[in-house]
């Protein structure tokens, strides 16, 4: 199996996908981590090929509080350079590879360069407040402010949506129009899926309504996810994983996955 992991972020955001692709790794699986260029020399010295994507995430980080903000000329520009940076760079990271797995929400262009070469997608959160759901609000943006804020949570998220198509869909559907796409009404539906992994602890981080179907834990939909990716004498395999990330941790789930045949009924 050959994954992409994809993420643009600080570390918080980089180092689940780092500890995934380890594991991955260490069980014989070929992994490639897309990522910001200030960890090349921290993922490559763990013998994980790295795919530089866009700027250096530390000169956000040391900006000055106190530094004007940008203005909306300046945000579309940099909105465009953004995505247009992911079209150009994830193409080459994912060739050859079964599968993209997209962390965090910066992933504008990965879902639609998984829909060009023809292989799966998945987008992971790590917090559930960063999916929509009638529980929470969204949560703030530094750039945007809702025009109510006192407005229930359903109309927050519509909002929130709105917010998503005005500062990304220009770009992202400019971008799918060159590639022979369809474009796509709903950005942050797009990115998100309609299956998106919840990759956090079920105790330290619940998801507040356990029987909604739009989001499920990560042991079920990476099982769904690997059954495309996998080879077919190997894929009924996959289910396996569901109970036992739950029981026994990421890499025991990992182990039973590649385990011979001997082990499907276990």
């Amino acid at each position: 199996m050959r994954v992409l992991l994809s993420t643009i972020g600080s570390r918080g955001d980089v180092q689940p996908v780092v500890a995934l692709a380890s594991e991955l790794r260490t069980l014989g699986q070929e992994v490639r981590v897309c990522a910001p260029p200030d960890f090349r020399d921290w993922i490559e010295s763990l013998g994980i090929p790295f795919v530089p994507i866009g700027a250096e995430v530390r000169q956000t980080a040391s900006a000055s509080p106190r530094a004007a903000r940008p203005t909306p000329e300046q945000l579309r520009q940099l909105t465009e350079a953004t995505v247009a940076t992911q079209f150009a760079t994830i193409p080459a990271a994912a060739q050859g590879c079964d599968v993209i797995v997209g962390a965090t929400a910066l992933q504008i262009a990965a879902r639609s360069i998984a829909e060009q070469m023809g292989i799966p997608y998945v987008y992971a959160s790590y917090c559930p407040i960063a999916l929509p759901s009638p529980h929470h609000a969204p949560p703030p943006v530094s750039v945007w402010r809702p025009a109510n804020e006192t407005a229930d949570n359903r109309t927050l998220w519509a909002e929130d949506a709105r917010r998503w198509n005005d500062t990304w869909g220009a770009a992202l559907n400019s971008h799918r129009s060159s590639a022979g796409l369809a474009p796509v009404a709903d950005v942050r539906s797009h990115i998100f899926t309609d299956r998106p992994w919840l990759a956090a602890d079920p105790v330290l981080g619940p998801w507040p309504e356990p029987a909604d179907p739009p989001v499920v834990p990560t042991a079920d939909s990476l099982a769904t996810a690997l059954s495309h990716a996998l080879q077919p004498d190997v894929a009924d395999r996959a289910q396996i994983i569901a109970a036992a990330m739950r029981t026994d941790g990421a890499r025991t789930a990992a182990q039973r996955l590649l385990a011979p045949d001997s082990q499907k009924s276990t």
